[in-house]
């Protein structure tokens, strides 16, 4: 299988007998999801976590984007989750050779850019620039930032989209949602990825809800991201056992 090329059929699960007394394949495959499904979590609590922290820390109202939380006190959960899932993305499927893998890698590198590369300063800020704005110029940065963003927000929509066409084509399992359920979740999700670029996209032509246009359209595509993921590795079924 080559790299352009999608993985479109849902992976094995084990047998109700190998769940019962797993072996090290099933417990590895346990950290596998479970690791999914905290990359999932840190997605949604993200937003929450970081509008609500500021507020608490420094008061205020909400900021413009999710980037721009880089200059409150908040900065290291910013930098420190968007690294966190880049890593994840980078290494999770690396031995794979499918689009999958692609895409992951592709998202994971910028993950990493947007959170190594900062976005622009808020207007009328006085904050310092930092030593690689000093560096390379504060333009040049942001615009690394937002294309690195850009990509990542598209990338992993595309990739919910698949895990919602591999969950399609799963066997029904006694006891467990059905797969047409599971395809029209991630589909959703995808489509919420989908209409949060749009929504920047329209808001920043236009210039409707100026200061507020970015964070909502970010945060959409992070829930979107988040829930898929989430669900994705939340698989109580092998995380738990057959009970």
């Amino acid at each position: 299988m080559g790299y352009l090329e999608p993985q479109t059929e849902g992976p094995r699960r084990p047998t109700p007998e190998r769940l019962a007394a797993p072996d090290a394949g099933v417990l590895y495959l346990r950290s596998y999801l479970l690791m999914r499904a905290v990359i999932g979590f840190i997605g949604l609590a993200l937003p929450v976590a970081l509008v609500l922290g500021d507020l608490a820390l420094e008061g205020g109202g909400v900021r413009g984007s999710l980037s721009e939380y880089f200059y409150t006190g908040m900065r290291d959960v910013f930098v420190g989750a968007m690294c966190v899932t880049g890593l994840f993305l980078v290494t999770y499927k690396v031995f794979e050779h499918n689009l999958d893998n692609l895409l992951s890698n592709v998202a994971g590198i910028a993950a990493l850019g947007v959170a190594l590369f900062s976005t622009d300063r808020p207007k009328h800020a006085t904050l310092a620039l930092t030593p690689l704005q000093q560096r390379m110029g504060e333009a040049p940065v942001a615009i690394v930032h937002y294309t690195c963003a850009a990509v990542f927000i598209v990338c992993l929509g595309v990739i919910s989209l698949y895990f919602g066409i591999r969950e399609g084509n799963r066997t029904e399992l006694p006891g467990r949602r059905s797969p047409a359920f599971w395809r029209r979740f991630h589909f959703t999700c995808a489509a919420l990825v989908g209409i949060a670029v749009v929504f920047i996209a329209v808001t920043e032509a236009t210039g409707a809800l100026e200061d507020y246009a970015l964070i909502i359209g970010e945060t959409l595509a992070v829930l979107g991201f988040g829930a898929s993921w989430l669900m994705k590795g939340l698989e109580l079924r092998v995380l738990l056992g057959p009970a």
